[in-house]
């Protein structure tokens, strides 16, 4: 195998005989953007991951993956010490696509785990984070599990990879994923565990046993105006304009630990010109028949622009 080399393969078990090869190609390309994206979300200056596809037995396909060099000088660097070969196992490890011999918990595992959204999310120290789950269980990542975790094109890219050729009477049974001539990177998704994916990609309304329905949705690229901050890095009680209307004002908890910290240290003075680019959750609850005001959380401040300064006039 070259030295920039990793040979990832993709297996659907089952009478794959009978796979729409339709349904199939989403699902190759869900699976080369997974890997591209979550390469840029780790490393946005980093080098870029090729990604091709073929197929070397019925439904199994090598996805062969090379790091870009970005000059000649690169380029030569990498054959006499290449780190290339790591660098994409490490990061099919974040991602979840196959097991790692260090332990680490990916995507695809905390998903698995968690069996739905999480109860908290808390930041345990620089690059820890620990995840509770509904039922009080917690469970510790690293930075960079948790930054692809709460990337929403990421766990959609991994519902096409690992749910999607399982539904609708599909006759795969289960999908592994792992390194070529390496078994014990393996990843068993099994048709079982398609649900827990599914809700936790795109949450349907659920009703619960305190007959309450809640139901998430999240949007990027949302614009706000500040209205109200808060003091140091308190993550609650922020409010923002959406619009200038009566009704157009949210008051949201931030999430963002990074956006906290800069605010904490003076690096952002709002003022209600101010713009703000985010990643924004909206969660609706009905108890009952009756529907509760919506809670609003912001995931992640993507952008900011200063807005215009205020001027007084002399003696004003």
């Amino acid at each position: 195998m070259p030295e920039n080399h990793v040979n990832f393969v993709y297996k659907l078990d089952g009478n794959v005989q009978e796979v729409d090869v339709f349904k199939l190609a989403p699902t190759l390309l869900a699976l080369g953007e997974l890997i591209q994206e979550s390469n840029q979300e780790i490393n946005p200056a980093g080098r870029q991951i090729g990604v091709n596809v073929k197929p070397f037995r019925e439904g199994s396909f090598i996805v062969d993956l090379t790091i870009f060099p970005q000059t000649n000088l690169q380029h030569v660097l990498d054959l006499l010490g290449s780190q290339s070969v790591e660098q994409v196992k490490r990061l099919l490890e974040w991602i979840g696509l196959i097991t790692g011999s260090g332990g680490v918990v990916g995507v695809v595992q905390l998903i698995k785990w968690l069996k739905g959204r999480p109860k908290a999310v808390d930041e345990m120290k620089p690059g820890e984070f620990r995840y509770t789950a509904g039922d009080d269980r917690s469970i510790t990542v690293n930075a960079h599990v948790h930054q692809l975790f709460s990337s929403s094109r990421i766990t959609n890219h991994l519902y096409q990879v690992y749910g999607a050729p399982m539904e609708d009477q599909s006759p795969v049974t289960d999908i592994r994923t792992y390194i070529d001539g390496e078994s014990e990177t393996e990843v068993v998704f099994d048709r079982s565990e398609v649900p827990v994916i599914r809700e936790f990609v795109d949450p349907a309304a659920r009703l619960t046993s305190s007959n309450e329905i809640v139901k998430e949705h999240i949007q990027e690229g949302v614009f706000l105006n500040p209205k109200r901050g808060s003091f140091e890095d308190d993550p609650r009680d922020w409010s923002f304009y959406r619009g200038r209307g009566r009704n157009d004002i949210i008051t949201a908890t931030i999430k963002d630990k990074e956006f906290l910290q800069d605010y904490a240290a003076g690096k952002y003075r709002f003022l209600s010109s101010d713009l703000l680019t985010v990643t924004l959750l909206e969660r609706q609850i009905v108890e009952g028949t009756i529907v509760k005001k919506p809670v609003y959380e912001i995931l992640r401040v993507t952008n900011y622009i200063k807005g215009p300064e205020q001027r007084t006039l002399p003696g004003v």
